[in-house]
């Protein structure tokens, strides 16, 4: 894959963050009128088939961050919407269930949804 300098500008993005972003985070992060979103989401797309990032899909949204980050999962609370980062630990079991059935799984994705403690005691659960 050729690195445009609007691949760099997006590659770069990525590395500083912390957190995954959505192609419309990078966007508006993006100075004015650099591109658009087709191009974003293209260069994601090119990105994840390429192996240089890792998404995961959260509320109907995909959220793409490094590779090199490691694979991760989130949970996310319902109320405040806060996403915490949590450690995959499905892999074992996925090569497992790959190898029973002769798949071969190229990622999974896994997000969990609930209640922070914060908007637990918010909402008095």
């Amino acid at each position: 894959m050729r690195m445009t300098n609007q691949r760099k500008m997006i590659l770069d993005l990525l590395k500083k963050s912390r957190m995954p972003k959505s192609a419309e985070m990078i966007l508006s992060d993006l100075p004015d009128h650099t591109m658009n979103l087709s191009t974003v989401y293209r260069t994601l797309d090119a990105f994840f088939i390429e192996g240089l990032v890792s998404k995961s899909s959260m509320k109907n949204t995909a959220y793409y961050y490094m590779q090199n980050q490691g694979h991760h999962h989130y949970m996310i609370c319902i109320n405040c919407q806060k996403m915490y980062e949590i450690d995959c630990h499905l892999d074992d079991i996925a090569e497992h269930v790959a190898d029973h059935h002769h798949f071969k799984i190229t990622h999974h994705d896994m997000t969990v949804y609930g209640y922070c403690e914060a908007c637990q005691k918010e909402l008095n659960m």
